[in-house]
């Protein structure tokens, strides 16, 4: 029998195989899922679709796991505590097939799911694979998860989201809002492409992506956003590698266009890796001035460096620093600053799988607190008259407004700048009235896209 424990892709294996790898991987090493999946994926010699079906049922298992563990829990004869992390995974992959996956027959999950059980699980426990799967669709139309009328438990267990998360959001939003914010996290969304207007145009690189076959569309509210209406391999695609676009969501292109820097600025990136918001604002300022793009690590500091480069961004200074506590040099050096803060990440779960079990609500404040002090060391930073741009890719009042509120009774040299003019795809009244106000908090029930803060401020004196 082979190794029990976690197998190295490194082979043509199948989907299932794969999947099985990736979760013991994410569930024994803590390994992030995207950069999991994209090792088992560049480990192995799958074909296109086998690619797919691996990434849909390794990041779905993850999802959804609450309701498949719902189900599982009246399944198994033992507590789950008591199952081993291989024979778990193996049913949570068969049965996130067998739940929502219709187009594959449910003989085909069972035969597959024991012969990885064979591979990877004791005898006994191909058994309980077997017997735990037949029994499922003996049972299914007796095992329905919560419904929609029963509220929170609807909410926590069938859209798969923490106990704690849900009911946080709850007591500041609508139930149909925070139902959105969990159907558009556990949905698989289109691929945001930043086009390099350093290069080309949105409208050239449209027809670039034509001309490789692949539709794209404009995005909603960023000029530079290009949707991708089907799968894309970067890898091996020519206008990717002649660097004339980047992945980014769209959500996230809006920070430096809130900040907007004029050519020749100095610029201040206080949390910059991976480096996209650093190259969009070198975009913006047509490679004319200078970015300095600060972060702690130095792994993340390459990221920042090989972006830029591959995009042609000549105008970024990479520096490795706290933030919190940079070099005298650097005082009141900006004409602008962006501080993408960092938060609990709850805006962004949709394309982080994993992400939503390893939070805690203890995590929030202390996280604003970090963001808290990042933003205050930014205003030593800025010159007189500069702009402030602070951001992060969550939900929560505490790291958002909360934060802003805090910021702003301790400054008052600082203030609100509106940011209308700079943002003027938005076109609902609501979104016009918070952006002249000088902030906004985006969230997929208002806007359809991941849950971002944006906010604008100047140093008056």
């Amino acid at each position: 029998m082979m190794d029990k424990q976690t197998q190295t892709a490194t082979k043509v294996i199948g989907a299932r195989e794969a999947v099985l790898i990736g979760l013991l991987k994410v569930e024994r090493e803590r390994g992030y899922s995207h950069i999991v999946l994209n090792q088992v994926l560049s480990a192995s010699a799958m074909e296109s679709r086998e690619r797919k079906l691996t990434t849909e049922i390794f990041y779905g298992s993850l999802r959804m796991r609450a309701a498949i563990d719902f189900i599982l829990s009246r399944l198994l004869t033992r507590p789950m505590s008591e199952q081993t992390a291989q024979l778990l995974a193996v049913l949570r992959l068969s049965l996130y097939q067998l739940v929502y996956m219709e187009r594959i027959p449910d003989f085909s999950v069972v035969n597959e799911a024991v012969k990885l059980a064979k591979k990877y699980c004791s005898k006994q426990e191909s058994g309980v694979v077997n017997a735990v799967l037949r029994n499922y669709l003996r049972r299914k139309d007796n095992l329905s998860l919560p419904e929609r009328e029963q509220g929170s438990e609807y909410l926590i267990t069938t859209l798969s989201h923490p106990r704690w998360l849900i009911e946080y959001l709850l007591e500041y939003q609508s139930f149909d809002e925070v139902e959105a914010y969990c159907l558009y996290n556990n949905a698989s969304h289109l691929l945001s492409l930043r086009t390099n207007t350093l290069k080309t145009t949105p409208e050239q690189l449209l027809e670039s992506l034509a001309a490789e076959g692949i539709n794209a569309h404009q995005g909603r509210y960023a000029p530079e956003s290009i949707i991708v209406d089907e799968g894309i391999n970067l890898s091996a695609n020519s206008v990717f590698k002649a660097g004339l676009f980047a992945p980014q969501g769209e959500a996230s292109m809006l920070a430096a266009l809130a900040l907007s820097p004029n050519p020749g600025s100095v610029v201040y990136d206080l949390c910059a890796a991976p480096g996209s918001k650093s190259i969009h604002m070198a975009q913006l300022m047509a490679n004319e001035g200078q970015i300095c793009a600060f972060d702690i690590h130095s792994s993340r500091i390459a990221l920042i460096k090989n972006a830029a480069k591959h995009l042609g961004a000549t105008i970024i200074d990479c520096v490795e620093a706290d933030s919190r506590k940079l070099p005298a040099k650097f005082a009141q050096g900006a004409d602008y600053l962006l501080l993408d803060a960092p938060c609990s990440g709850l805006g962004v779960l949709s394309r982080r799988a994993d992400s939503r079990w390893r939070k805690q609500l203890s995590d929030i404040d202390q996280i604003a607190e970090l963001s808290l002090e990042l933003l205050t060391a930014a205003a030593k930073y800025l010159r007189s008259g500069g702009l402030l741009c602070y951001t992060t890719c969550t939900i929560t009042k505490q790291e958002n407004f909360d934060n802003l509120k805090r910021f702003l009774l301790a400054h008052d040299d600082f203030e609100l700048m509106p940011l209308t003019h700079l943002l003027p795809l938005f076109t609902k009244q609501a979104d016009k009235d918070a952006l002249e106000k000088g902030y906004i908090q985006l969230d997929p029930y208002h806007h359809g896209i991941e849950g971002f803060f944006i906010s604008l401020l100047r140093k008056t004196k």
